[in-house]
């Protein structure tokens, strides 16, 4: 039993009349025409796995494809990297922010509470709580472009009036239904 002819094989039939017939062939045919055969040829070995030189391009690229793959990967990697940096950033920028909101307004806040101390009736109040007076008649000075200083105004000592009373060593009774803190004793009569 034969095995079926290929396509484009020699004929089972008559091994050597085909060999004569390719001869003759090769005879015939011009140098560009036998390097396309041998071209084609050497595909078709490919194909059926023949030979080992295109495996040695692909092994030769291997290396070439590993390196693009890493490059590739540790691009990706660093984009990720930074993007999830810009991402913290971006919360701490806000919170920064926000701290410094909080903080001016605690400065302004802060920036009144001293205007309001400075301001002379709060200051003339507080004075007249530690005992001080306002003198009745000042005088003024005022400096002469010679340097020399003249006075303006006759001054007059100025008037005490009572001072408030210090406070007394003693505690005050408790307001009527709250009990003395602890360590003192009530009042008698009470």
């Amino acid at each position: 039993m034969t095995a079926p002819a290929r396509v484009g094989g020699p004929s089972p039939r008559d091994p050597s009349k085909d060999k004569r017939e390719q001869e003759d062939k090769a005879r015939r045919r011009s140098a560009g025409a036998e390097r396309a055969y041998a071209r084609r040829a050497q595909r078709a070995q490919n194909l059926r796995g023949g030979s080992a030189a295109p495996q040695q391009k692909v092994a030769s690229k291997a290396p070439f494809v590993v390196l693009v793959m890493l490059v590739l990967g540790a691009g990706v990697a660093g984009i990720l990297y930074f993007s999830t940096q810009a991402a913290a950033d971006t919360y701490r920028l806000q919170e920064a922010r926000a701290e410094a909101e909080r903080l001016t307004l605690q400065m302004e806040q802060l920036r009144r509470e001293v205007a309001l101390l400075e301001s002379p009736t709060d200051l003339a109040r507080r004075a007249g709580e530690m005992g001080l007076v306002e003198p009745t008649n000042p005088a003024r000075l005022r400096q002469n472009p010679d340097g020399s200083i003249e006075e303006f105004g006759k001054p007059s000592p100025a008037t005490k009036s009572t001072p408030p009373p210090p406070p007394s060593s003693e505690n005050p009774p408790p307001p009527a239904g709250q009990q003395p803190p602890a360590g003192q004793t009530p009042p008698a009569g009470g």
